[in-house]
């Protein structure tokens, strides 16, 4: 650690010259426009944030500014020591829960709309995007070694958390958001 500061303009004064470098910001609510201006004083240090918790609705936005990556505050001192070396290489740093969710909302240049998105877990999101490439929830069950209760279960889920009502509007409301497409 070198230095503190308050603001983005102070960050020329303890920035060392030539080597990788990472800025940890720990601050209370981060916005796009402080992780740009962060960008615009150091373009070549990476930026890690402290966030309360992985809420791609938060992240996404940060990553888009210039954000290297996120790190949430729970996290362990070996996380938050990798993280540091991992953003001061260029490297983008997130959990791989939530690696690849974020990299197809940035991929498809979305920012807004992923509070829906986070509220479905992984095997949710699985599900939907089979249910969008017209499988029976047998195919469904069979395809990802499930009964056909559970996926029933985790289909009501699905109705229940994107306000939908039946396998249609989930199918389209899947290829609308890119989880109907094969990856």
């Amino acid at each position: 650690m070198i230095g503190t500061i308050a603001n983005a303009d102070s960050l020329v004064t303890v920035r060392p010259a030539n080597l990788p470098t990472t800025i940890l910001i720990d601050w209370p609510q981060v916005t796009p426009d402080f992780a740009r201006q962060l960008k615009t004083a150091a373009p070549e240090c990476g930026l890690l944030f402290l966030v309360p918790s992985y809420d791609l609705a938060h992240i996404v936005p940060l990553l888009q500014a210039g954000a290297s990556g996120c790190l949430s505050r729970d996290d362990s001192v070996g996380d938050l020591a990798r993280a540091i070396i991992a953003a001061g290489r260029g490297e983008l740093v997130l959990p791989s829960a939530s690696a690849a969710q974020a990299l197809r909302a940035l991929a498809r240049g979305q920012a807004a709309n992923l509070s829906q998105t986070e509220a479905l877990s992984e095997r949710e999101m699985e599900i939907v995007s089979l249910l969008a490439q017209g499988l029976t929830n047998k195919d469904i069950a069979q395809t990802l070694i499930l009964s056909v209760r559970t996926v029933e279960a985790h289909r009501r889920s699905i109705f229940a958390k994107l306000g939908v009502r039946s396998r249609t509007e989930a199918a389209l409301w899947s290829v609308k958001h890119g989880y109907g497409l094969q990856e």
